[in-house]
């Protein structure tokens, strides 16, 4: 699980704000901001208390003053992360406090910030997530150059609550494709309350149900309560035909998920004699 995990706790974001001016060359400066460490996952029963100590590392040419927040995050269908505006089906943030919220780091220099709360007595099993950022705070730009520069730099919360768990998904769409070679996407959902590591494989059989082409599906994340595609695109030569393609994956539950789709080939993948 910690390993399959450490991927999804590591994200940052630098953001430019820039004026109606051009950007001048002295403002164009890196922000260098680091945590350490960039992720807490942590295992907690109903009602317990958690906290956490976390370093930042400031820029070695300046002093930074900086602030620290929480932002909810999920993955969209393609895995991407989207950070939210509000409140996450499965967050953290009100049972958590950081302090300081606010603070300077000289150049050169580390500060540490706390994060810390209570699990809320009755809440349920399984997992729960949410993300902190640390920001600068930008100076007022220099008379002219109408430029400010932030940047931010984020960690992942991930709290597993003890208790009784539902470890479930299921295939809700299954589609191909032919063309110069063998497309489609397997559509996951997670119906449980615990992260999922879905993998697994696509066959392609002939009408005798022999198998003649099948590669593997590179594992995902799928946070509960989301879906996830897993997409494909496969390079391979099959003769005209009729054709059952088949989607068989693994998320850790009692039972493979499968589901088939049909496919059929016009183009012979090899020229005739």
């Amino acid at each position: 699980m910690q390993r399959k995990r450490r991927d999804l706790y590591c994200f940052s974001l630098l953001t430019l704000v820039v004026g109606f001016f051009a950007l001048a060359a002295e403002a164009a400066v890196a922000i260098n901001v680091s945590i350490s460490p960039p992720r807490w996952e942590i295992e907690v029963e109903p009602g317990g208390a958690v906290e956490g100590s976390f370093e930042v590392t400031g820029a070695a040419d300046r002093d930074l003053r900086v602030k620290i927040y929480f932002q909810d995050w999920q993955f969209n269908p393609r895995g991407e992360v989207e950070f939210l505006t509000g409140a996450g089906p499965r967050s953290v943030v009100s049972w958590l406090q950081i302090e300081p919220v606010e603070m300077l780091i000289p150049a050169g220099e580390k500060r540490v910030f706390r994060i810390f709360g209570t699990v809320p007595p009755e809440t349920a099993g399984g997992d729960y997530w949410s993300g902190f950022f640390v920001e600068t705070i930008p100076e007022a730009p220099r008379t002219g150059s109408g430029v400010v520069v932030t940047g931010r730099v984020g960690g992942g919360i991930f709290l597993t609550v003890q208790g009784e768990t539902v470890k479930a998904g299921r295939i809700r769409n299954f589609a191909v494709q032919w063309e110069n070679g063998l497309s489609g996407r397997v559509l996951f959902v997670n119906q449980g309350d615990t992260l999922l590591y879905p993998s697994g494989r696509v066959e392609v059989r002939d009408s005798q149900g022999k198998t003649v082409e099948s590669f593997t599906l590179p594992e995902a994340t799928v946070l509960p309560g989301s879906e996830r595609e897993l997409v494909f695109a496969e390079s391979m030569a099959l003769p005209a035909g009729d054709y059952v393609v088949l989607a068989i994956l693994d998320y850790g539950g009692a039972r493979l998920l499968g589901a088939q789709a049909l496919l059929k080939v016009d183009v012979p993948g090899e020229e005739e004699r």
